[in-house]
């Protein structure tokens, strides 16, 4: 019993120390990062939106994670609002959140700290449940290992530090497939003490909470239908277990009020969802589309509309050297091998023998439905700009991968079962023993394996790439953007060219922030946003550039934008002479 308890305890401590070193892993970099190309759009859509109640800027994006991010710069005084601007009246975000993070306020560096923080919770905040719902499956081992995964992914470390919906959406999806998982316990009581509360109270849970989830992102739409589908194959499924009927019975006499019983419990869900997600907007009432009628929530199903055309039309894409606006299926499978760290592949590959193993098909259906019908919507989009899209459905398996500190073999499973094929005597361990304690030790060398592989790349999360992809050095060749440059590195460029005395650079980066904010000296080459118009003629001889330090961000470097790529084409055919942080290559020409 002491050996027990002392187990226990060391699994909480653990626990919390991981806890403490991811919490302090992101506070670090919210404030060693420059902001990232869309931080400083959603920080301007949260604050308008909690000082006017106008959701005019939120139409690629509800309010909700943006209003979070944007609570504690109420802290600050004298924050001015470009509301008399033109792009306020026409909803022209990107001129606006330039004009409020740049030009008329000077606090770029404390607003994006500030708004970064909430972010950080909410990553926080996802471990936990991840731990919760695994300890509830797998027992404590499992929910130290689904802690793990999340804490030490540093795909998710990194996208936990910054002022972006992604994060806030995955917490939001995932919370929805937990109450989705527990629902049905309490959805259709089975005896006359079943309190009337105890029935309603999943219902209204669900609703809030998948209200919530559509308040994230436009995106969380995708996981209305799969999670509709769980709870009615529950709603049928369990009754008919509990009952313990023929089916024949079942169907004649109990399933028409099992239909209506479902159908109205579903009914209310959404209404629900939908009166939480209507009270994100502020109760709006605005037109879906020009001169149309006032809807409720407007600006959300007018920005549902633009999504749709956006997945149609795609945005330029990069996947190895080629640049598509159409986008390519293998984008995202490709994003996910080689941008996942190598432990976390394998554990999951583990994970299908211990899942065969421990036959907990209701779990493992409810934790990999939600993956699979996501990945298929995701794979056939046109918008392929990062493996953040992905992030959604990581907890759900590593909360699956889980599983695999409690398989172990059963004389149940009599297939499997090696006290079939080797004797068993009482001076020996008992066969399955064989099993496990291998199986514990290759799962402790991978998670010592991924702690590795965070601890290396760290602090430049963003930025990894596994073995596959050729680490963060040689990922950018693969794909780009988000996925390794999304202009977080311009503090660590600007402590580059201090130490080195480099004087002026010649610089083109990939960001919304502006160099001259950090005291950077520079010179302007090609870059996006800034700068756009310097790809037609750059300021440059591409085949023979003239003596200088080039620091080009990597994304500008693939080009991005352009299927003809020639401007930067003199660069990538040399190795740089450093890397700031993995995302802006330095070249000295002629020095």
């Amino acid at each position: 019993m002491k050996h027990r308890l002392r187990l226990v305890a060391w699994k909480r401590w653990a626990a919390i120390g991981l806890m403490l070193v991811a919490f302090g892993a992101m506070a670090y970099n919210a404030s060693a990062q420059s902001p990232t190309m869309d931080e400083q759009n959603h920080i301007a859509r949260g604050y308008v939106f909690l000082r006017t109640a106008d959701p005019r800027l939120s139409l690629e994006h509800p309010p909700l994670i943006n209003s979070l991010e944007a609570l504690p710069l109420l802290m600050l005084s004298n924050v001015r609002l470009p509301t008399d601007d033109w792009s306020w009246e026409a909803g022209e975000w990107y001129r606006f959140a330039d004009l409020f993070m740049w030009q008329m306020n000077h606090a770029a560096d404390r607003m994006v700290y500030l708004a970064r923080l909430p972010v950080i919770a909410l990553t926080l905040l996802l471990a936990a449940l991840a731990a919760r719902w695994a300890r509830q499956l797998w027992g404590q081992a499992g929910a130290l290992v689904a802690l793990a995964l999340v804490l030490l992914d540093p795909n998710l470390l990194a996208h936990g530090s910054l002022a972006t919906t992604d994060m806030g959406q995955t917490l939001a999806v995932f919370a929805s497939g937990y109450v989705v998982w527990r629902g049905p316990i309490q959805f259709y009581p089975s005896g006359p003490t079943h309190s009337r509360w105890r029935t309603v109270y999943p219902i209204i849970l669900a609703g809030i909470v998948m209200g919530l989830m559509l308040a994230t992102k436009i995106s969380a739409l995708a996981f209305v239908g799969v999670f509709g589908a769980l709870l009615i194959s529950d709603g049928i499924t369990v009754p008919i277990r509990r009952a313990n009927l023929h089916l024949g019975h079942f169907v004649t006499h109990r399933l028409p009020r099992l239909v209506a019983s479902l159908a109205a419990s579903l009914a209310a869900i959404v209404l629900i969802a939908l009166l939480v997600l209507w009270a994100a907007y502020a109760f709006q009432l605005a037109p879906a589309v020009e001169g149309g009628p006032r809807l409720p929530m407007g600006t959300y199903w007018k920005g549902v509309l633009s999504i749709f055309q956006q997945n149609q039309g795609g945005r330029p894409s990069y996947l190895l050297g080629q640049t598509s606006v159409h986008g390519w299926w293998s984008y995202f499978p490709i994003a996910f091998a080689i941008k996942a760290p190598l432990p976390i592949l394998l554990l999951l590959l583990l994970a299908i023998p211990a899942a065969l193993i421990n036959q907990r098909w209701r779990a493992n259906f409810f934790l990999l439905a939600p993956v699979l019908a996501y990945w298929a919507l995701v794979i056939q989009s046109g918008l392929n700009i990062g493996y953040r899209h992905l992030l959604p459905t990581l907890p759900f398996l590593y909360v699956w991968a889980a599983q695999i500190p409690s398989a172990k073999i059963r004389p149940s499973n009599k297939l499997l079962h090696p006290s079939s094929l080797i004797p068993y005597s009482p001076l020996l361990p008992h066969p399955s023993s064989f099993i496990l304690h291998p199986l514990s030790f290759i799962l402790s060398a991978l998670l010592c394996w991924l702690a590795l592989e965070t601890l290396f790349i760290a602090p430049h999360f963003l930025s990894y790439f596994n073995q596959l992809g050729g680490g963060p050095s040689n990922g950018w060749k693969i794909i780009a953007d988000s996925n390794i440059d999304w202009g977080q590195d311009l503090k660590y460029l600007r402590a580059y060219q201090q130490d080195n005395h480099l004087g002026k650079i010649k610089l083109g980066w990939f960001g919304s922030s502006y160099p001259a904010a950090y005291g950077i000296d520079y010179e302007p080459l090609p870059g996006l946003p800034h700068h756009f118009d310097l790809w037609a003629n750059p300021p440059f001889d591409p085949q023979n550039p003239a003596p200088g330090v080039y620091a080009i961000s990597v994304s500008n470097l693939v080009e991005i934008p352009f299927q003809d790529k020639w401007v930067y084409a003199y660069f990538r055919a040399r190795s740089p002479d450093a890397r700031i942080g993995y995302s802006i290559y330095v070249y000295k020409v002629g020095q």
